[in-house]
């Protein structure tokens, strides 16, 4: 008896420092998280009249800030169903990349944990994921912290954000709506420290402007992500 308790005690420790170290390293960017989620929650009160619930529940259920935008957009352009379904799936689609960048460095991962990881992984987790991988194994309890802590910055916010509705009529009119290009800026200026790095930003943003012009946003969101992911095969 001792000696399982011995073994669970030495085996949690390491998973609370992980979960720890995740939930500081991504704290900075789930500050800017939650500047974009006033945003998304200030536009779903003034903008598209949702209830309270139904803005909670979507970003719960969606957890997608260029994906949640993207539906409110749609919905003011009285789009189909199935164009607001397919233009959010292809924008999430990068999440798919994603996952099968970051599998190769999990560590200890069981089939239970892939459901709700799916769920968590955003651009930030992923970030911050990247860079522990890069000096060690990652693990589960890592990973759920960075995208834990995210997910709670985005409930937190679109609530807040949809209490605030009422004072923030133009959300662009403070800059708020800037803040979600901000964040991608600095995940990315972060992550550039190799030749291939650089190339496949730059490639990415080629494959972005030119998938625009002919697919917009959506398209052009899945072609950058497609364009580094080739990258980054490569230069393995």
């Amino acid at each position: 008896m001792a000696g399982y308790v011995s073994s669970r005690i030495t085996k949690d420790v390491p998973s609370r420092k992980g979960f720890v170290k995740a939930s500081f390293d991504v704290f900075p960017l789930a500050l800017s998280v939650f500047t974009y989620g006033l945003a998304f929650g200030a536009l779903a009160n003034n903008a598209n009249h949702f209830t309270l619930w139904e803005t909670v529940a979507m970003s719960m259920f969606v957890f997608s800030g260029a994906g949640q935008f993207t539906i409110l957009s749609l919905l003011q352009q009285d789009a189909t169903l199935w164009a607001i379904a397919i233009s959010t799936f292809l924008i999430n689609a990068r999440y798919v990349i994603y996952g099968l960048s970051l599998g190769r460095d999990l560590d200890d991962c069981r089939r239970g944990h892939l459901l709700w990881m799916s769920h968590i992984i955003t651009d930030e987790s992923y970030s911050v994921g990247t860079i522990q991988a890069q000096e060690s194994k990652l693990s589960v309890s890592y990973f759920a912290g960075a995208g834990i802590i995210v997910f709670l910055s985005w409930i937190l916010s679109s609530v807040a954000g949809y209490q605030l509705g009422g004072l923030i009529q133009d959300p662009t009119r403070y800059g708020l709506d800037f803040a979600f290009t901000a964040a991608f800026l600095g995940l990315l200026i972060a992550l550039l420290k190799q030749r291939s790095h650089y190339l496949a930003a730059a490639l990415a943003v080629i494959a972005s402007v030119v998938a625009y012009q002919w697919v917009g946003t959506s398209g052009a969101v899945f072609a950058g992500a497609v364009a580094a992911f080739v990258v980054g095969v490569k230069s393995k």
